[in-house]
């Protein structure tokens, strides 16, 4: 499983006019679902008083990788689908687009919303500066007293990052530790007698 992905830097757009409907959609990074919910919702503050704001993302690799598409009110497979699809075609990851609708008065038949929405999609991911980056996984490790600087030290060895350390009840250790190395650092904590990690 690849430690790297492409995705889009700050937001891509684009606009597609087909009989008077108007599509305006808008494609960014994500990497969780609290990141999906307010970006959708940002969008809805920019781009108001739409008649429909349909979407899909992608998040993850592999057999991780989460993949969910919704028509928002439009005819089933009508938008989402379309929007997926041209995610899939760039091979990005971590990646969101909305495309935002506001009725024209003329039905286009689910053929042309088909098209009218992979357009938009296509369009904004087009116009979309791209960049690679590292997965990364957060992890909670429990660790006794003894051994939190060899954890951390094991954690910096690796590339990882210690982003916050509880020590009541117990000392628990939060760490971002690269994709490609979280097999080796679970090995290694494993070689101390450290198996306790929950995987966020």
């Amino acid at each position: 499983m690849s430690g790297e992905y492409q995705t889009i830097v700050g937001i891509a757009t684009a606009k597609h006019v087909v009989k008077k409907s108007r599509f305006y959609g808008e494609a960014s990074a994500v990497n969780s679902h609290d990141a999906v919910k307010k970006f959708v919702a940002d969008v809805r503050s920019r781009i108001r008083h739409a008649t429909h704001y349909c979407y899909a993302y992608c998040i993850g690799s592999g057999n991780k990788k989460l993949e969910y598409a919704t028509d928002a009110g439009e005819p089933v497979h009508s938008a989402g689908p379309p929007i997926l699809t041209a995610i899939r075609a760039t091979g990005l990851s971590n990646t969101i687009i909305v495309v935002a609708r506001y009725y024209g008065g003329t039905n286009l038949g689910i053929g042309g919303l088909i098209r009218a929405y992979g357009t938009c999609a296509r369009a904004c991911l087009k116009n979309a500066t791209l960049e690679t980056r590292t997965f990364y996984h957060n992890l909670h490790v429990n660790v006794p007293y003894s051994h939190i600087g060899t954890v951390v030290t094991l954690c910096k060895r690796l590339g990882g990052q210690v982003t916050n350390i509880e020590y009541d009840p117990t000392p628990n250790i939060a760490i971002q530790i690269q994709q490609k190395e979280l097999k080796t650092f679970k090995a290694q904590l494993q070689s101390i007698g450290i198996t306790k990690t929950e995987l966020q």
